[in-house]
């Protein structure tokens, strides 16, 4: 039939067919349930190929079509004799064969099931991990309701720092070797985010933009991100050493309320964090020099404890009618 019709659908509607009638033809013929050694338990092969092989709702019909066949042959007697001539050894052997052979079909096929979920949840965690943040990767995978669009006010540290003279650089250069440059950069750094519980959000040409205490709560996040922009600092210098008109970066660091959450359309959404904390933190950022880290007063109100910092004054910032009060970070205790 398939070789006449080229159709699949045809060819796997035959073969289901005489792999769930077959098994009860023969236990008729051999007197019915007990002396064929349930040998109609093969027929459960039918459902289970076309959940394997068709569609979920297919295999609905074909279960149905298998359980309403043992009720009516167990109704009927399920069989056109009372018995055979097999030997009791012979029959009670394959009772278990026949019981341990189905087991091993349905195991097997579930254990390619579930080996095969598993292999595609790894995928798309490390998929995730490679265009989310872990943070919100792991937050998403534990709970897809968070994906929802909209957010929560609550109080963050944001970082801002982008590569001070890149613009120069990349007219001197080619597209390939600054996006070379770039990505050993953000290489460099991205694991120093990451390891202090850094969530990044955007990166932006030059820039990356990271927030501490969102999605996942961080009792101290202030030192966290101040930690961070120190240790991205110290981390480039491998690389800055090796040719000094290579651009360093410039941080920003802010600590304040922002709301916090996911923002776009039902097709495709950012997780973003919006208010003036992170809009300070972009202007601190570029307010510092090449090297620098500039926190805001109320970070370094958060981690003074621990901060060894030079005062800026008060200066002004674009987007602000009054003066802010910043510090060069210079040093953070262990």
């Amino acid at each position: 039939m398939f070789a006449l019709t080229r159709r699949y659908d045809w060819f796997r509607f035959t073969q289901l067919t005489v792999m769930l009638l077959l098994p009860f033809a023969l236990m008729v013929v051999l007197g019915g349930f007990v002396p064929s050694s349930v040998v109609v338990v093969w027929a459960f092969v039918a459902p289970l190929g076309a959940l394997a092989f068709a569609a979920p709702r297919e295999a609905v019909r074909w279960y149905i079509a298998y359980a309403g066949l043992v009720v009516l042959t167990g109704i009927l007697g399920g069989a056109v004799r009372s018995g055979n001539n097999l030997p009791p050894a012979l029959m009670l052997a394959f009772f278990v064969l026949n019981l341990v052979g189905v087991s091993l079909v349905v195991f097997l096929a579930l254990y390619a099931s579930v080996r095969e979920r598993d292999r595609a949840l790894e995928v798309m965690r490390r998929l995730f991990g490679q265009y989310l943040s872990p943070q919100i990767a792991r937050a998403l995978l534990k709970d897809p309701g968070q994906a929802r669009l909209g957010g929560e006010n609550r109080d963050i540290t944001a970082l801002f720092a982008d590569l001070q003279g890149f613009t120069p650089f990349t007219e001197a250069h080619p597209p390939a070797e600054t996006v070379r440059l770039l990505n050993r950069y953000f290489s460099t750094v991205v694991p120093v985010i990451f390891a202090n519980g850094g969530t990044i959000i955007q990166f932006a040409g030059d820039a990356i933009v990271a927030v501490f205490n969102a999605p996942l709560e961080q009792p101290r996040h202030a030192l966290a991100a101040a930690r961070t922009a120190l240790a991205m600092q110290e981390a480039i210098e491998a690389i800055v050493r090796e040719d000094a008109a290579l651009p360093r970066f410039r941080v920003g660091v802010a600590s304040g309320a922002a709301l916090v959450g996911n923002v776009g359309s039902e097709q495709f959404r950012n997780f973003v964090a919006h208010g003036d904390t992170v809009n300070l933190a972009a202007r601190l950022q570029t307010g510092a020099q090449a090297g620098q880290v500039v926190i805001s007063s109320s970070t370094y109100a958060l981690v003074r404890d621990l901060a060894r910092v030079r005062p800026l004054g008060h200066f002004s910032v674009k987007g602000k009618s009054e003066e802010v009060q910043a510090f060069v970070l210079e040093a953070i205790a262990p």
